[in-house]
């Protein structure tokens, strides 16, 4: 008898082991918290080190994975004047892909945007929309007209992480 209370008392034990890791593999997403360094837009976007500027922790924050590569330079699609950096948090157990991105763009590549699925933002910069891009959810952010940049996570679309950092990215631009 004392056998089977052992069991008893020991199985929910158990759930609730396997309860507390299924949760920290899929945790919810996160406000991003530490500031982006501020940045200073000249006439050559390439030479901005947006992977320096950007806290990895803010991008995990949002991802709600923690990162298996450190953050690579990166060119929105070999445009030329553009100056970004990609996030990957490798798959998960369904074979979905995390990842993301942040470029830097002039204006006209913000103008130029095949639009699919957009859908106006406001509150963030001068103009901002969400966007269904090749690759993910997007979102475009115009500055005073001088220039714009783009946030995109996928496979699973983070809008509100996107907005996060889009707001933390508009007050570092100087």
């Amino acid at each position: 008898m004392k056998k089977f209370h052992s069991i008893h008392l020991i199985l929910p034990g158990i759930l609730l082991a396997l309860s507390a890791l299924a949760c920290g593999l899929s945790s919810a997403p996160s406000e991003p918290k530490t500031p982006i360094t501020p940045i200073s837009i000249g006439s050559d976007l390439s030479q901005i080190d947006v992977c320096q500027a950007i806290p990895k922790e803010d991008i995990e924050a949002v991802m709600a994975r923690t990162l298996v590569s450190a953050p690579e330079h990166f060119e929105y699609y070999d445009t030329a004047g553009t100056s970004g950096c990609t996030y990957d948090a490798g798959k998960d157990s369904d074979g979905e892909a995390h990842f993301g991105y942040v470029v830097l763009t002039p204006i006209e590549v913000y103008n130029q945007q095949p639009l699919y699925l957009n859908v106006d933002v406001s509150g963030i910069g001068e103009s901002a929309y969400f966007n269904n891009g090749a690759d993910a959810r997007q979102l475009w952010v115009k500055i005073d007209n001088k220039v714009a940049f783009v946030v995109a996570f996928g496979d699973v679309a983070r809008e509100d992480g996107a907005k996060a950092i889009a707001k933390l990215l508009v007050a570092a631009i100087k």
